[in-house]
């Protein structure tokens, strides 16, 4: 996982619990010393820990942290490539745009990214059906970036999301309906 994620946990932890919560969560749960340095890899496991730790902190489920975390961590991204945003004139045409668009982005500017496999198809004016594949199983801070987005372009956003790798399936579906 590339550092400039857990930069973007690092600065949702920050804002919602303070330096000094940040500080318990590295101490807990990374290396000693760790610093996270946005182009450098870090294990997986290392993000997953932080977030277990953040969920505790809030006493939240996991899966609602994650969410939570992935719609800061649009913001986040939004704000650090700027240029990458600005692309888009409207949701829709960012979300049918994350592989062919915002991934090959995304490989220009880190070695190796592990980016999960998105697939979209518009089904209507109001519906888009989202295909998420990825061994990380990130789909609900996938949820979470997809309200950030929604939210960047002054959308309302419900999502349903009746098939997911964690009850078994090879990849999640998630229905967008926007309003």
């Amino acid at each position: 996982m590339r550092g400039v994620i857990f930069r973007g946990l690092e600065e949702l932890v920050i804002e919602a619990l303070g330096m000094q919560a940040w500080d318990e969560l590295l101490e807990a749960y990374a290396p000693t010393g760790r610093v996270y340095v946005s182009p450098t890899s870090y294990p997986d496991e290392e993000l997953f820990a932080l977030a277990q730790g953040v969920a505790a902190k809030l006493g939240k489920p996991l899966t609602e942290v994650l969410a939570i975390f992935g719609q800061s961590l649009f913001g986040f991204l939004a704000e650090k490539h700027k240029g990458i945003a600005a692309k888009f004139e409207s949701f829709e045409e960012l979300v049918l745009s994350i592989d062919s668009v915002i991934h090959m982005e995304v490989k220009k500017l880190y070695d190796e990214p592990n980016l999960p496999s998105i697939n979209v198809v518009k089904e209507d004016d109001k519906t888009l059906i989202l295909e998420y594949c990825s061994k990380r199983k990130l789909c609900f801070c996938a949820e979470g970036l997809l309200h950030g987005a929604a939210q960047h372009y002054s959308r309302k956003l419900s999502i349903e999301h009746p098939q997911c790798m964690h009850n078994g399936a090879e990849h999640c579906t998630l229905i967008l309906h926007l309003d």
